[in-house]
């Protein structure tokens, strides 16, 4: 770990260290039932952690955090919520994943994040007027937005500046991909945190739990929503992984081709959406080969016009296989226009500078990159330095010139670090 991450690390947690034990003295009366009661829930709803396909995550324990801070004082809310999050269990990649075999630093980490939104959240609300125990919708509209509001900025600031540091890249991009995320999933089920609440004042622990249903209900359908996605994308994939078979020379393509793709959006400090969008283009970019005879893919020799007319018609076969997969259709247009050229000398329109959407770009110098450096049938592959020669070489005709000081940057970058690693 960077010595500036451990820093950061150790500040976050020194912290909540700090937050959690000064203020506990003025903590008043304590509801031991409710507390462990809701201790339990945290646990349960952290637990129910869904990971997305960018390994973005979902927590369902937002709705306990929401209810703790409506009830208890915010010593007591720091406990529950720091709690649930450091001692919850689930599966990621076939592995469950749990404290006992979690780095310890990065369990203490999350726990310390979730004390200091949590916490600054709580006290928000109650500078803004919010009563502990007191739930009434109308007079407490405003401090229980402002809650959500800090509770979703706490996080995302801290998460981001840890990612900035790990990633290296720019703090305010990170943050506003973050807090875009979260917005609408948090904003989502506040209102089922806001009725647990009421719930629990009004018929006791009873009353809570019967909230767990539509709570669980919620999870289900965004789960389902991912899932569907996956199995959408694992399709395509499938039948991307499907063409490189045909052709020994391009196996692992796309997943490079994606590789690259990804590095030069962040060095162009693109939206995560779009980086997102970039990835799966990436890997189904060559999808629409699957309609080309191998024995063309496959051809050692120089291609007639025919043959790579044929070859020329791949992207929008690729967008024919994708275009009515609803969450892809972004996708579809990087793919179609992935081997335009700057001066209109591309396929398979002809679009020439700001015709062509800078994702295809993106993926014009990362898909020939890999070309250059890949063994083919018709030639032996080439040296870095001769494919960055060549790529350098088409600026502003086949590629655009900012994709490609951005591409340059990373690779020299990847040799140095490979130099000094050695």
């Amino acid at each position: 770990m960077p010595f500036k991450l451990k820093i950061y690390v150790g500040f976050i947690i020194l912290l909540a260290i700090i937050f959690l034990i000064m203020p506990y003295n003025n903590a008043g009366s304590l509801d031991i039932t409710g507390i462990i009661f809701f201790m339990a829930m945290s646990i349960l709803t952290e637990s129910l952690l869904i990971i997305t396909p960018g390994n973005r995550t979902l927590s369902m324990g937002f709705v306990i955090n929401m209810t703790a801070i409506l009830l208890f004082p915010v010593p007591v809310v720091t406990w529950i919520t720091s709690i649930g999050i450091m001692f919850r269990t689930f599966r990621n990649n076939g592995k469950r994943i749990h404290i006992f075999n979690y780095p310890m630093h990065k369990t203490l980490f999350n726990g310390a994040n979730i004390v200091l939104a949590t916490g600054i959240a709580g006290i928000a609300y109650r500078y803004l007027g919010g009563t502990v125990g007191e739930i009434d919708l109308y007079s407490l509209f405003i401090p229980t937005i402002a809650c959500i509001v800090v509770y979703i900025a706490v996080n995302a600031t801290i998460v981001s500046i840890l990612m900035s540091l790990l990633n290296n890249q720019p703090f305010l991009k990170i943050c506003y991909d973050n807090i875009i995320w979260v917005v609408r999933n948090y904003l989502a089920i506040a209102p089922i945190g806001i009725l647990m609440a009421a719930a629990y004042k009004n018929y006791g622990v009873v009353g809570a739990v019967l909230f767990l249903g539509p709570l669980l209900l919620a999870r289900y359908s965004f789960k389902l929503f991912i899932d569907m996605k996956n199995i959408y994308i694992e399709t395509v994939r499938a039948l991307s992984y499907a063409v490189e078979a045909k052709d020994k020379y391009t196996q692992g393509h796309s997943l490079r081709v994606s590789e690259y793709s990804i590095a030069i959006a962040n060095r162009l400090n693109l939206s995560q959406r779009r980086i997102d969008n970039i990835r799966i283009a990436a890997i189904l970019h060559d999808i629409g080969k699957i309609g080309v005879e191998e024995h063309i893919l496959n051809k050692q020799g120089s291609l007639t016009n025919n043959e790579f007319d044929k070859i020329k018609q791949h992207p929008i076969t690729g967008v024919k296989i994708i275009q009515e997969i609803d969450f892809l259709k972004d996708v579809a247009e990087i793919i179609l226009s992935h081997h335009e050229k700057i001066d209109g000398s591309g396929y398979p329109y002809g679009k020439k500078g700001n015709e062509i959407c800078l994702e295809s770009c993106i993926l014009s110098v990362a898909d020939v990159y890999d070309a250059l450096t890949s063994d083919r049938p018709y030639r032996a592959a080439m040296s870095t330095e001769k494919a960055l020669e060549i790529i350098e070489q088409g600026k502003d005709t086949q590629f655009s010139s900012v994709v490609v000081d951005a591409f340059v940057k990373y690779i020299n970058q990847c040799k140095e670090l490979k130099g000094i690693a050695s």
